[in-house]
């Protein structure tokens, strides 16, 4: 029997910046060995560039006992980036701390996006990801999301778009 931790999402500020660059870094270490070490140099770059990714998106932030164990950036429609569609909202930079894995904190940083992207009034919300994140790649499949297609090469990987599309009528209940 295994007791899951309880959490809350909070919308980060500029102070848990830093933390959610260290977060990245930490929670996509791993791939590092599916990349040379220039790839991974950029890679790294990418991940903590959480300034420049918050002029156009809003950071969604899980602290536990004091540390960060999950984030993802949320770009409502019009914000979205190439691969994306322009009109459609996107989910960015998904992290969860190793540490924390496997207690849901993904599944429900995903649907805090969602649910933020019916409230912007989305018809669709996106995502890309690669060929070496197969977990990451099983939980969007879970919640919904289906690939849409595979997208150029990002450092020598293969990636694929993923959507959801949300204009099903909303429940009255």
């Amino acid at each position: 029997w295994q007791m899951t931790k309880t959490f809350e999402i909070q919308t980060a500020r500029p102070q848990h910046f830093e933390a959610i660059a260290a977060l990245n870094i930490a929670a996509y270490r791993e791939f590092s060995k599916g990349l040379t070490d220039e790839t991974w140099t950029r890679m790294r770059s990418n991940l903590s560039a959480i300034d420049k990714v918050s002029e156009r998106a809003v950071f969604l932030i899980v602290p536990i006992d004091g540390k960060l164990a999950g984030s993802v950036a949320y770009c409502p429609p019009g914000n979205s980036l190439d691969p994306i569609p322009s009109d459609w909202a996107s989910i960015l930079l998904l992290a969860v701390s190793p540490d924390d894995r496997g207690d849901g904190i993904g599944r429900e940083l995903v649907r805090a996006c969602i649910d933020l992207a019916r409230a912007d009034e989305a018809q669709t919300i996106g995502l890309f990801t690669s060929e070496l994140m197969t977990a990451a790649r099983q939980l969007y499949l879970s919640q919904g999301f289906s690939e849409d297609c595979e997208i150029s090469q990002r450092l020598g990987l293969r990636y694929w778009r993923y959507r959801l599309d949300l204009n099903h009528p909303k429940s009255t209940i």
